[in-house]
């Protein structure tokens, strides 16, 4: 049975308890990323537009560096997973080969933004991103590899939640949508993989008590480096370019 469609009454009470503090750890986050300075530059309308764009055209430039590296580790993760776990191994495949294209958009977009492609592509990582991917690594070798469903569902839902409040930021102020499709396209994305991994939650934790813990400890690894620490990087690297 294809787990998207598994009813909900066939999980168990440790896994819908697991996915609900998940996404009260992913809310919470996300209030805190509406108090950080960078939202509140991008939200307030008396932001020159250039600012706003600069911002994110940096954001965009970490994602770059650090994308390639969180989705090899991810990848890692797969191999060691129970090879018995044909379905979920493809599952998880599938979607983590569409977010490889997910940064070739933020390569592309960082270039329409103004950016030099060769400080995206061949330069070397910001202490923040290199930081990242180094905790991906680390967990894709030696945490249990059923974990990765709680890192990833920080990077799913997080991103869903910022793109989409970004929307009307990027309506209000007729931002340009060609060089924002990173942005654009993430706020309807986003949401079906962070559905979908909502899914593969229930049913590993369900079927892999041991698995919950394990969920939890990679999402606090991952949020102990993402996503202020990258973002408010990026932020200072706008704003020495103003400057």
């Amino acid at each position: 049975m294809n787990v998207a469609n598994k009813p909900s009454d066939h999980y168990s009470p440790l896994a819908h308890d697991t996915f609900m503090e998940l996404e009260w750890r992913v809310n919470n986050i996300f209030a805190d990323v509406k108090h950080w300075r960078g939202w509140q530059l991008i939200s307030d309308p008396a932001t020159p537009r250039e600012e706003i764009l600069a911002l994110v055209r940096e954001i965009f430039r970490s994602v770059a560096w650090y994308q390639k590296h969180t989705t090899e580790a991810g990848f890692h993760m797969f191999g060691r997973l129970p090879k018995s776990e044909v379905k979920l191994i493809q599952a998880l495949c599938g979607h983590k080969a569409e977010e490889a294209e997910h940064g070739i958009w933020a390569v592309e977009d960082f270039g329409k933004l103004g950016g030099k492609l060769s400080d995206a592509v061949e330069a070397h990582p910001s202490p923040a991103t290199f930081v990242v991917a180094a905790v991906w690594w680390r967990m894709a070798q030696v945490e249990d590899p059923l974990g990765y469903l709680g890192a990833e569902y920080l990077f799913e839902q997080l991103t869903a939640l910022v793109t989409q409040a970004a929307l009307p930021v990027i309506e209000a102020r007729e931002l340009p949508r060609d060089g924002l499709r990173f942005v654009i396209e993430h706020a309807t994305e986003d949401a079906k993989h962070a559905t979908f991994i909502k899914h593969q939650v229930l049913d590993v934790a369900t079927r892999y008590p041991d698995s919950a813990a394990s969920m939890l400890r990679t999402f606090d690894y991952f949020h102990a480096v993402y996503p202020l620490p990258v973002w408010d990087e990026a932020f200072e690297r706008a704003r020495r370019g103003r400057v």
